[in-house]
């Protein structure tokens, strides 16, 4: 939980450095959640492709620090219902788990299109891990079903902690 919670304390302070380094003609365009979400697979993951898109590192940190905290926030919120709600009775977090679902899958959607969307080689990298990463976790999350301890577990664990963000490196102030 401790690792959530300084998620949301680190973005908010990455949202006020990046909206006063970017520029505005840039980041007109934010990611769009319409995607789909990327395919999950049990292989290894291939070799980061190289950048085709158009946004450079600013821009592309902009998104980014956006998404952490808008659909971010999302998943920090899922997350807290559940744990708040096994506190008392890990029954009382089930009815929470397919929130957490849809958080996690729009936030893996929003972070592929944002790699896409990259110009910039080694913040592509960057994101690719980032979002190999995540997904993993995601997909460890829907493996533990309606397991309310494996699923804080697997929250707690290395996958969402932003201190292991190869993106947030990069694109901390």
């Amino acid at each position: 939980m401790r690792r959530v919670l300084t998620t949301a304390v680190l973005g908010l302070t990455l949202l006020g450095a990046a909206a006063c380094t970017a520029d505005p003609a840039e980041t007109a365009a934010g990611p769009s959640s319409a995607a789909p979400a990327p395919a999950a697979s049990s292989a290894a993951p291939a070799a980061p492709a190289a950048p085709t898109g158009t946004k450079g590192k600013d821009a592309t940190c902009l998104a980014y620090t956006q998404l952490s905290l808008g659909t971010g926030l999302a998943v920090l919120a899922a997350t807290t219902k559940i744990v708040g709600a096994a506190l008392d009775d890990s029954a009382k977090a089930k009815p929470h788990l397919p929130e957490l679902a849809k958080a996690l899958n729009d936030y893996s959607s929003a972070l592929a299109e944002i790699a896409a969307d990259t110009a910039d080689a080694g913040l592509k990298a960057a994101l690719d891990t980032d979002l190999a990463t995540f997904i993993a976790g995601q997909q460890a999350v829907a493996a533990a079903g309606e397991d309310v301890d494996k699923v804080i577990e697997v929250l707690d664990g290395e996958q969402f902690d932003i201190h292991e963000s190869k993106t947030m490196a990069i694109c901390a102030p």
